[in-house]
């Protein structure tokens, strides 16, 4: 079956053109799907983004940062830099 036109006689036998009788009802279930799907989607990303956001923020080991700053000394039992 092909696209119906706004000015087509509606597929339920009424009469009336389709654009006032079923094209209404049909638009508001299609945003309604498509709006579902938007919404699932977003929420997939939002769960990606906090998977991420936790793990970016995760402590890598108590391994030292690099280079000791100056008066500084790591330490293994803490995880940090702390004073000489």
């Amino acid at each position: 079956m092909g696209k119906i036109g706004r000015n087509d006689p509606c597929t339920c036998g009424s009469g009336k053109k389709y654009k006032n009788c079923h094209q209404q009802i049909d638009e508001q279930k299609t945003n309604g799907k498509r709006n579902l799907i938007i919404a699932g989607i977003v929420a997939v990303l939002m769960i990606f983004a906090a998977v991420g956001f936790y793990f970016n923020n995760q402590s890598p080991g108590n391994t030292a940062p690099g280079e000791a700053p100056k008066g500084k000394v790591w330490s293994e039992e803490h995880g940090h830099w702390h004073d000489l």
